[in-house]
């Protein structure tokens, strides 16, 4: 099929969004790991998952709240967690250049005043791109290899529950978009789309390609994770992911779908094929 529309540009840039993901979570897991960022002490213990279900519900909470009555303190509190977030991140990403830390404060101040200041598509794109790709490779070095799969069968399971039957994922994006909050990544199909402007996500008309933040952070857990163990493992679990993309990317002319269920599919049936064909492949 030709590529003739911005339509399609858009899927293809989206696509672009979500490799640069992952790919940032694969090169800054093995820092973090040096620099015991591990979120757990012990990466076999099925507690974990839990605790992450239940940091996601409070957090889903909180973002439906800001959006009910409209509290911009608790908008700025988010805003000020992410740039903690991002100063590690991006501290991580350089951790080769002398005065890492500095530079990544710098960053990251500038990348707070923008979503404060200017929270356009392309600013918040590049902001969640690096966050995302931190927060998966924390996971990433922080879980077992199983206990990483169970994630993300369960995750891809809720969010087909939370966007098919409760559709209280569409309400969550439709906050995060009237709120201009960094919690979506958004590739525009017309020049003139503005992000500022108000969105409404479900429309058919809808200017930009619109995908949750979580959508790039959990498939990337087992891309990052992959990555420590072998580059066929990582590329494997990679280009699944991209296939499960491309699935939903199809799907997702019908309307809303939960992003999940296809990427989380792509990047376990990509690992598992590399645990099959391991001397194979190596």
């Amino acid at each position: 099929m030709y590529i003739t529309t911005m339509k399609d540009y858009a899927a293809i840039g989206m696509a672009f969004l979500m490799a640069a993901s992952m790919l940032i979570a694969a090169f800054v897991a093995e820092p973090f790991k040096k620099e015991g960022m591990q979120a757990f002490e012990n990466p076999n213990d099925v507690m974990n998952v839990v605790q992450i279900f239940v940091i996601m519900l409070v957090f889903t909470a909180i973002i439906l709240i800001i959006a009910k009555y409209k509290e911009n303190a608790m908008k700025y509190l988010i805003l000020f967690i992410f740039f903690m977030a991002a100063i590690s991140i991006f501290n991580a990403f350089l951790y080769y250049i002398p005065y890492s830390f500095f530079l990544s404060l710098a960053i990251s101040l500038i990348m707070l005043i923008l979503l404060i200041k200017h929270p356009e598509w392309y600013v918040i794109d590049a902001f969640g791109i690096f966050l995302a790709g931190g927060i998966a490779a924390i996971f990433a070095i922080s879980l077992s290899t199983w206990l990483i799969i169970l994630l993300l069968i369960l995750l891809a399971a809720y969010d087909a529950i939370s966007v098919y039957k409760t559709r209280h994922m569409i309400s969550l994006a439709k906050s995060v978009t009237s709120s201009n909050l960094p919690l979506l990544m958004i590739f525009p199909k017309s020049r003139k789309f503005s992000y500022m402007e108000k969105q409404d996500i479900e429309s058919d008309e809808k200017d930009a390609i619109f995908m949750g933040l979580g959508d790039a952070i959990i498939p990337a857990i087992l891309v990052a994770h992959a990555s420590l163990q072998s580059m066929a493992a990582f590329l494997l679990t990679f280009f699944g992911t991209m296939v499960g993309y491309a699935i939903l990317m199809h799907l997702i002319k019908k309307g809303p779908q939960p992003g999940l269920p296809y990427l989380n599919a792509g990047a376990i049936a990509g690992y598992v094929i590399y645990l099959i064909y391991p001397h194979f492949l190596q």
